[in-house]
């Protein structure tokens, strides 16, 4: 077992502040919380296995290996106002959005050439502000976003907005700005009626199951552990409105399978994968060792989980308690703190497009925030988590010690473990979790006897009950052991 070097007095304020975290920030990953009703046994769960009769559709002849939603990039979505660019990117990703969902626009004075929207999501999806620039051709895009939920603490939202105009940063609470000596008014303009871009509604990858590699001697178990996958994401959709995805690795098989496979979502705190194999990489290069000392900077901080937050930038750590921390307690200060050391967010995503997860791209810092729509966030896919996952099951993501001590690594994680909720007691994953609002995700490698498999699953857009998006996880994990154990 790997040793923390830190104190075990600050190991316990870690505990205590990711508490403290719940209520101050609204997120943080609870440490040690299981499924209510523990790991499953071999009764398999409810959601997974109920269809009414007769309801079953004939399976197509052959399956598509490749689902690949086509979606403008939000750098080229430009237009006349930032107001129409904001609606733009918003309308096609979130379900039901409309004009009215537009509430006003706020013209930066410090930079003219930048301007902000106020939007409110449908069904409950809260206050969003998008920040747009003025480009050179006189055209709009939208270059970040944030959720605005937490007045009090507003310093954990702006961790996203480097680079847009102070006054838009203070405009987002209007309370915390006149406290500056601004005024709302001074900022904000209505926004005109018809000025807005006709969108097609949004669209996501049908819930169609995917396969690769599947030959006929396969093809029946792999159906077995598709079929419920299939009716768990679907019913995701139609009883909580959210969209669900997952896929699966065989290494040993060389197959893979699941369900909205290439559908990106957030990453979330899943997205400490790919940093952990860019650090892996890195010391494997012999640029960095797991003894290296350096210390926390300003731009590292990031609310959510982890105690590195409620400690002063400029105090040093081991690189190998940095990665403990980010992978055991999913601490977010640690991760950008690896994230900067190994190079920035651009050698990590050149690591995963070296692992073949094309659509997997780090944007922004890891923070408990997100923005409104993935194109805007730090997004992958359950085909490409699944993908990088199992070259470090098989000892190709980096060294073969290296990737032995990747899941030795994940094997400690301490913080919600969900992806085992759905697996009988005796078996373990070595795995990362992820949430934040509407957002719930697990991948991790399970060991089934000789022949572990891995999983990826991922949601958003459902409700804000993380007991629903839990559930969610738990049945597709249960489908996926039955199918990988032939039970």
């Amino acid at each position: 077992m790997r040793r923390l070097g830190v104190p075990v007095a600050l190991l316990a304020l870690a505990i205590s502040a990711a508490f403290v975290l719940v209520f101050s920030s609204g997120y943080s990953p609870v440490v040690g919380q299981f499924l209510s009703g523990s790991r499953s046994d071999e009764t398999p769960p409810e959601a997974a296995v109920a269809r009414p009769a007769g309801e079953r559709e004939e399976e197509p002849a052959t399956r598509p290996e490749k689902e690949a939603p086509v979606r403008v990039p939000v750098s080229e979505q430009k237009e006349g106002s930032p107001e129409a660019a904001a609606y733009r990117v918003v309308a096609s990703e979130i379900p039901g959005a409309k004009p009215e969902n537009v509430k006003g626009v706020y013209g930066s004075k410090k930079d003219p050439s930048w301007a902000s929207v106020r939007m409110e999501g449908p069904g409950g999806e809260g206050t969003y502000f998008l920040f747009a620039k003025r480009g050179d051709d006189g055209m709009w895009t939208v270059e970040r976003s944030i959720r605005a939920d937490d007045p009090e603490y507003p310093e954990n939202e702006n961790v996203l907005l480097g680079g847009v105009p102070e006054d838009l940063v203070k405009s987002v609470y209007p309370e915390n700005l006149s406290m500056e000596g601004g005024d709302e008014g001074s900022l904000v303009k209505p926004v005109k009626p018809g000025k807005l871009p006709e969108v097609e509604p949004a669209v996501f990858s049908a819930p169609e199951p995917v396969t690769q590699g599947v030959d006929g001697d396969e093809r029946n178990r792999v159906d077995e552990g598709l079929e419920p996958v299939r009716r768990a994401v679907e019913g995701y959709e139609k009883d909580h409105a959210g969209i669900a995805g997952a896929y699966v690795v065989d290494p040993e098989g060389g197959l893979g399978y699941g369900v909205r496979a290439d559908e990106p979502f957030f990453g979330a705190s899943v997205m400490k994968i790919p940093v952990m194999i860019a650090v892996y990489r890195r010391m494997d290069e012999g640029k960095l060792a797991l003894s290296d000392s350096f210390k926390t900077e300003k731009g590292d901080w990031a609310a959510g989980a982890g105690w590195l937050q409620w400690e002063d930038p400029g105090v040093a750590h081991t690189v190998e308690d940095y990665l403990y921390m980010m992978m055991t307690q999913s601490d977010n200060v640690a991760s950008n703190a690896l994230i900067r050391k190994v190079g920035g967010a651009e050698y990590v995503n050149e690591v995963a497009r070296d692992l073949g997860a094309e659509n997997t791209l780090i944007r922004a810092k890891i923070t408990s925030e997100r923005a409104i729509v993935t194109a805007l966030d730090n997004q992958t896919t359950p085909r490409d988590m699944a993908t990088m996952l199992s070259e470090v099951a098989t000892g190709d993501a980096a060294s073969k010690i290296s990737c032995e001590d990747m899941l030795d690594l994940m094997y400690q994680n301490v913080t919600d473990r969900w992806l085992e909720a759905g697996l009988p007691n005796e078996v373990y994953a070595a795995n990362k979790t992820g949430w934040l609002y509407k957002v719930y995700d697990d991948a991790g490698v399970v060991q089934e006897g000789e022949r572990p498999y891995v999983v990826a699953i991922f949601s958003k857009h459902g409700p804000d009950d993380v007991e629903v998006g839990k559930t969610l996880i738990r049945d597709v994990s249960w489908a996926v052991w039955k199918a990988q154990s032939h039970k």
